[in-house]
Order: C-alpha cells, then structure tokens, then sequence
C-alpha cells in the first residue's frame, strides 16, 4: 500500500524526470509546496519559473517555454488552472503547444476550504479542447508511468491529481497505456467505471460484497480521456448494470462519454450515476464522501440494494 495521494508521487518522481529529461521545465503559481513541485523548485532553480497568483500569466509563459524547446508543466490547483480556460484554449489549445497542465486537488477532497478551490469543473472544461489529452492516475505506478509517458510526448495534456492518499493497484512493471481502458478486477453483473480518488472507495466495496453478499462487481479505471472505443466497448460483455462514480460535478465528466460510447455500441443497460449535483460544500472531505454517496458504504449498498 502507498498511502500517499498521487500529488505526493508527483512531487517524488518529479526531481527523478528532471534529471533523465534535460527539457522538463516548471512553472508556478505561488501554490509549489501545494503541489508538491517545491524539491524540483530547489534542485532545479534554473528550469522553475515562479509566476506568482497569475495562472493566466503562467500558461502564456508556458506555452512560449515549449516553442523553444521545452516540455513545461505547469502546476497549480485543478480549479484556479482550469478557470482560465480562455487562455489555456488559446495559448495551448489553438496554437497546439505541449503544455502539461497540472491540476492539483482534484473533487471534493480539500475539505474545508469549499468549492472555490475545489476541482470539480475541470474535466468539462478540458476535454472540450480536441487535441488536448487528460490523465488522471490513481496511484504511485500509474502516477510515474504515465509522467515518463508525458515526458516523450509533446502534445497538449491535463494531469489530473489527488490530495487524498490512495492505496496501491498496479505494481511496479505497470506500463501507463494511453486511451486505454484499464480493468482492475473482472466480474459479473455489475460494472463500475472510477477515476482517481474514487477507485479506492469502489474497490474497497467490491471486497465488502465479495466477501460479504457473494457479488464480484467489474471494476474499470478510466485514466485517459479521449478513451480507445475498441477497449471500452471489450469490457462491456453481458453486464446487465453500470454504475458510474466521479469526484466531479454531474454534467461534464466521464458519465458523458460513457453513455456516447453506450450509445454507439448499441449496448442497452441500466445506468446509474454517482457524482456532484450541486456546486459542493465546505466540510470535511470525509463527511462530504458520504453526503455525495461516493463512500465505501454508500457505493457498497448502491449495488447490493440495486433491483
């Protein structure tokens, strides 16, 4: 188990990526202990640019850094990078500089400081920006995969990442495939589809009906968007039911995408949907869980009580 957020393996893995790829630059927005880019900050004075509270300033800088030769990522809290979503759509998007937009404090899990800081918008922002690809790790393996993934790559990316720690699903020969889907655990009738934070609630309650009800739930890790339709559609099988759970607003998200890809499939099922339906509150991330049923218990007993 790692028991960290995947903010925290970004941070590790960070200073190692800076030095096998000379090119790897950071940018800042006041917020680098936050996001975990403060040791690449110190260890790498020249390649940091600290921007200060000016996230559009900093996309700007970013997106000049890769026309001379750079892979900059810039980080800062999902929710403040993405809200200058005109900038990053005309700076990044529009002129297709490899930008890595690195979004820090993903759903509801900040807790107390409530929903002006908490990313639950970003998705539907991003994947709105058609060559821009979104990553969302779950844990350390996936984290390091895919940030190797980006540092061979050079087109637009949004990473998003967690605050809260999460246990450990890969190990360590784990290859981040892009667009893939990745099926963490296969079973029967049930089939539920997670991102980040999420999937440890969702596996967490697969173990709770395995072992208590005798059900063994599919469960699928969505980490990359715009998802391969071919590996959506190979999960699909003859589950009879499909629960969606997103640390994210209701509209906007992967449910989205899902009920598209449903649709061309002309796969019919039961659907249902766990997700934010308001604009959130502040409290603690715990209690917040459990009032948006994205907890272990509630997710348990939206399966074991579904007819």
């Amino acid at each position: 188990m790692s028991n960290k957020a995947t903010r925290d393996h970004f941070g590790e893995y960070l200073i190692k990526l800076g030095e096998k790829h000379k090119n790897i630059f950071v940018t800042g927005c006041d917020l680098a202990t936050a996001t975990r880019s403060i040791d690449f900050k110190k260890k790498f004075p020249d390649r940091y640019v600290e921007c200060g509270i000016s996230e559009a300033n900093a996309i700007s800088i970013s997106a000049g850094l890769f026309l001379e030769g750079f892979r900059p990522l810039l980080c800062s809290f999902g929710h403040f990078l993405t809200g200058k979503w005109l900038e990053i759509f005309q700076s990044v998007g529009l002129n297709n500089t490899g930008v890595v937009l690195v979004g820090t404090h993903a759903g509801l899990a900040i807790g107390k400081d409530g929903p002006t800081q908490m990313g639950l918008r970003d998705i539907g922002l991003m994947k709105m920006l058609p060559n821009l690809e979104i990553i969302h790790p779950i844990d350390k393996f996936e984290t390091v995969s895919a940030m190797e993934y980006i540092a061979t790559t050079n087109h637009p990316i949004y990473l998003r990442l967690c605050r809260q720690p999460v246990n450990e699903y890969h190990n360590s020969d784990y290859k981040f495939n892009s667009k893939k889907i990745d099926v963490l655990q296969n079973g029967n009738e049930y089939l539920v589809f997670g991102q980040g934070g999420t999937i440890d609630p969702i596996m967490l309650s697969a173990k709770r009906l395995e072992k208590e009800k005798n059900i063994k739930i599919t469960v699928v890790n969505i980490s990359s968007l715009p998802y391969d339709e071919n590996s959506f559609k190979k999960v699909l099988k003859d589950h009879k039911k499909i629960l969606v759970v997103e640390d994210h607003f209701n509209k906007g998200g992967i449910y989205e995408e899902i009920i598209k890809s449903l649709y061309k499939n002309k796969f019919i099922t039961d659907i249902r949907h766990i997700a934010v339906n308001d604009y959130a509150q502040a409290a603690d991330p715990n209690e917040l869980y459990k009032s948006y049923k994205m907890d272990e218990t509630s997710i348990f007993n939206t399966i074991y009580e579904w007819k």
